[in-house]
């Protein structure tokens, strides 16, 4: 029968903590989760949980992206996060989906309505000053 070394042993019990450590974390990052942090990341408190969701699985879709990572972000994947809510689009396999054209922050960043969305009543773009004024 051969025994463990010492050595052996407490790497063994050392990795095996991590593992139970981190899986607990890992599973519990939720889209209230991924809603806080882009609150945070964004400024914004007020962002679309419908939207955050599809943010959410298009980033767990991702290889090398898990929620264990997602819990403690890297500046590239912090960044990837606000692109995606200022532009309104993810990518998938290399390809960028449209999420939300008029939810994108980017609009509220300039202060102008989205492209091709109303910016008030029947003959709004008419008259410049209130044009000016939105």
């Amino acid at each position: 029968m051969r025994t463990l070394g010492r050595r052996a042993f407490i790497v063994t019990v050392s990795l095996v903590t991590r593992w139970f450590a981190a899986a607990p974390h890992a599973q519990a990052f939720t889209v209230d989760d991924f809603l806080a942090l882009s609150s945070r990341l964004t400024g914004h408190r007020d962002l679309p949980r419908q939207t955050a969701g599809i943010f959410l699985n298009a980033l767990l879709a991702t290889p090398g992206i898990d929620r264990a990572r997602l819990a403690r972000p890297d500046a590239a994947l912090e960044e990837a996060i606000v692109v995606a809510w200022y532009t309104g689009v993810h990518q998938v396999r290399g390809e960028p989906r449209v999420v939300t054209h008029t939810g994108a922050l980017q609009w509220r960043a300039m202060g102008k309505p989205a492209p091709g969305t109303c910016i008030g009543p029947f003959g709004t773009w008419a008259n410049p000053q209130r044009v000016a004024q939105r």
